[in-house]
Parts: C-alpha cells; sequence; structure tokens
C-alpha cells in the first residue's frame, strides 16, 4: 500500500480509508500505553498496524518522552512510520518522531558500554565521501579485532548512530568500519589511516561539516541548463525476462547526474539531498514500450522530454535530468522540486503526450521505494510492487 499517494481507483481508495480507520483505532491506545511510557505495550500495538514496526520510548533531554517509532531496517516502511508519526499527533509530555535523535557523547559512550561491553572514551574516527555521495566511516576502539569482529562492528554502527542520528545514519553514511585502536608508545608504527583520524567525539561536527560543504556543491533543479547537454552515457547488460520491476531493463542511460544514476542502478542507499539541492526529489517516468520499434521510442522520449522541460522549467518546479531505454521500458529522470505542483505537473504533461496506461512515476529514495504515482488515475500498480 501507499501511505504518501492517494489512492485514486476506487477499490485501492476503500482499501485506504479502511486501512486509517485501522490506524486511528490502533492510535487511540498507542497514546495511552505512551503516556505510561510503556514500550512493550506500544510494540504491540505497533504490531497491529505492521509486524515490522518497533517503537523505542526515550528521555526527551528532560521534557518528557520521546516514542520512536521506526520500521529499522525496512526503510521502504518509513512512509508509514511518517504516517503514524502525523496521524498520533502529540500529548502532554509525549513527543512522536520516526527517527531516533543524535545523542551527545557520554550518551553514546554508556549506550555501547552496557549493550556491547566496548569502552570507546578513546576511540577515534575517520570519515570520507565514496561512491554516492555516501560517506564511508572507520572507527578506531580498544578492543576491536578488526574486520573480522563482529561485535566490534556492531559497536561501530551502534556508536555512529547514536552520535549522528538515525536520520543522518540512513541519507548519508554507507559503509562503517572497525579497526583497533593504534597503539602509542615511544616506538611509533606509522599507520595508512593515522593522519586522517579524529577524536570520536568530533563524528558529529566531521560529519555536519562535509555535509554542508558537499550541498553547497549539489546543482539547483530550477537552473539546469539545454536538456541532453554534456550528459553522460552508461550501458548495460539486462536479462531478458517476462517483466522488469524500477528501472531493472535498462540497456542505454543518459544522466546529468552520472553519480546519482549509478547509485541508484547499482541499488545503493539512495537520498535526493545527497544529489540536488533545495529539497528537491529524484523522481522517473517509467512507460511501457512493448511494440514499439527503437526509433519510434527514441523519438517519443526526446518529445516528451522536450515537453517536460517547457512545463517544469520556467516555473522553477524541477528539471530533467537523464533518461533510458530498456528492453521493455522507456525512462525520463526528473528531478522535481518539493512543491506539490511539480508532481501534478509532470503528469499532465504525461497525459498530453498520450503514454500508455502503464506509465508511472517512481521514486528513487530508498525510503520510497514502495511509493509510485500513476500517470493516469486507472493505471495498474507498476512491475514489482502491489
Amino acid at each position: 500500500m501507499r501511505f504518501l499517494h492517494p489512492c485514486e481507483n476506487g477499490g485501492d481508495a476503500r482499501e485506504r480509508e479502511a486501512f486509517l480507520s485501522h490506524l486511528d483505532s490502533v492510535l487511540d491506545e498507542l497514546r495511552s500505553a505512551s503516556t505510561r511510557a510503556d514500550a512493550e505495550r506500544v510494540r504491540t500495538l505497533l504490531g497491529r498496524i505492521h509486524p515490522a514496526l518497533d517503537a523505542e520510548v526515550l528521555d526527551d533531554h528532560g521534557s518528557g518522552r520521546l516514542v520512536v517509532i521506526t520500521p529499522h531496517e525496512e526503510r521502504r516502511l518509513r512512509p508509514l512510520a511518517s504516517l503514524v508519526v502525523e496521524r498520533a499527533g502529540s500529548l502532554d509530555g509525549v513527543r512522536f518522531t520516526t527517527h531516533r535523535p543524535a545523542r551527545s557523547f557520554a550518551e553514546m559512550l554508556e549506550t555501547v558500554r552496557r549493550e556491547l561491553g566496548f569502552e570507546l572514551a578513546d576511540a577515534r574516527a575517520r570519515a570520507g565521501f565514496a561512491r554516492g555521495h555516501l560517506l564511508e566511516l572507520v572507527l578506531y576502539g580498544a578492543g576491536f579485532g578488526g574486520n573480522n569482529d563482529d561485535r566490534a562492528g556492531l559497536a561501530a554502527e551502534r556508536a555512529a548512530e547514536v552520535l549522528l542520528g538515525e536520520r543522518v545514519l540512513d541519507d548519508w553514511v554507507g559503509r562503517i568500519d572497525a579497526e583497533p585502536l593504534p597503539r602509542g608508545g615511544p616506538l611509533r608504527v606509522v599507520q595508512r589511516d593515522a593522519a586522517a583520524n579524529f577524536p570520536l567525539s568530533e563524528l558529529p561536527q566531521t560529519v555536519a561539516l562535509a555535509v554542508e560543504n558537499l550541498a553547497q556543491e549539489l546543482p539547483d533543479v530550477t537552473r539546469f541548463g539545454t536538456p541532453r547537454e554534456g550528459w553522460v552515457l552508461f550501458e548495460a547488460e539486462p536479462e531478458a525476462a517476462a517483466e522488469y520491476a524500477a528501472q531493472d531493463d535498462v540497456a542505454l542511460a543518459s544522466s546529468a547526474l552520472p553519480e546519482m544514476l549509478k547509485c541508484f542502478l547499482e541499488g545503493s542507499s539512495f537520498a535526493s539531498k545527497r544529489f540536488v539541492r533545495g529539497g528537491a526529489r529524484i523522481a522517473y517516468l517509467k512507460i511501457d514500450a512493448k511494440g514499439a520499434s527503437f526509433e519510434r521510442r527514441v523519438a517519443d522520449r526526446a518529445k516528451l522530454e522536450d515537453e517536460l522541460t517547457l512545463a517544469l522549467s520556467p516555473r522553477r518546479l524541477g528539471a530533467v535530468v537523464g533518461n533510458g531505454l530498456g528492453l521493455r521500458y522507456a525512462y525520463v529522470d526528473l528531478a522535481l522540486a518539493p512543491e506539490p505542483e511539480a508532481l501534478a505537473l509532470a503528469r499532465e504533461v504525461a497525459r498530453s503526450a498520450g503514454v500508455g496506461r502503464r506509465s508511472w512515476i517512481l521514486f528513487c529514495d530508498t525510503d520510497l521505494t514502495d511509493e509510485w504515482v500513476g500517470v493516469w488515475p486507472d493505471s495498474p500498480p507498476p512491475p514489482g510492487l502491489r
């Protein structure tokens, strides 16, 4: 079920209304349970909404209780968690949120010590951007045994999550490694990463500065140049199949944001904010072109790109940032401004261009994997999604 975008078909709309009614009845009980800070009761109630939802009741820095509603690794359910928080509202002394917030260095030390038995007061860290604008972190801790030390790896991940918060971890952090803390002494071994590391307590400031610097270099989608100018070409060899989810059938693609496209096609953790600024969202039109010749597909797609550019750019609602041709589908990649009019206008242009009923707008963000919008009100669900 889609949680962010309204259902337009009669059956889907009725199913959504039934779900929302069930959700609200559970939330009535949830609000009462949360006031008693009964985490186990909250978890039980959330399980009636979806078995993947979990809850954690935390102290809200002395101002009450913070109830974190999270699907953990099931990030495609983040929109559901957001919907729960939105409809739960607020209570005196109780605040609902979808991500664990960042905590202090002292709280991190106590958490890792209690849960995994490591003392990280003298720990150090290293951070740097890798492919897809994802940060790679290395934490150096006393007692860490290297990459084969699973407990050390868990400690490093937990320390990073507590210090940075779950939202930053989801959107910006890729790999987290755990390495032994370099030993001091009169005879020091020159280590490969020694010059780059810093006290673990400085990790939040270091990551925030790195993200801020990258964000300043990201493109503004309302100021893109001529479509297809200076784009990078990609080639792939998809396997033939009866159907294709996402862009799994892409054979040829080009992009104004090659790092973005490579990240998406490889299935890496994806957040639009790592590639475009201003709250824009990376999405794509997926159009069933079965039976059309290669020449016809190219011509129709190019015409649609031009019409989308003419509609979106003057209104500063977005831009065409790439395209693709698959074994069955044609694709137009879009960076859409956060205003609802951007998505509505893209649908309108696609309908005016005469695309078939099996055409959709889907989203690249990992959190939005299950979200989609049919170009037509009666568009069926896209392949790979219910």
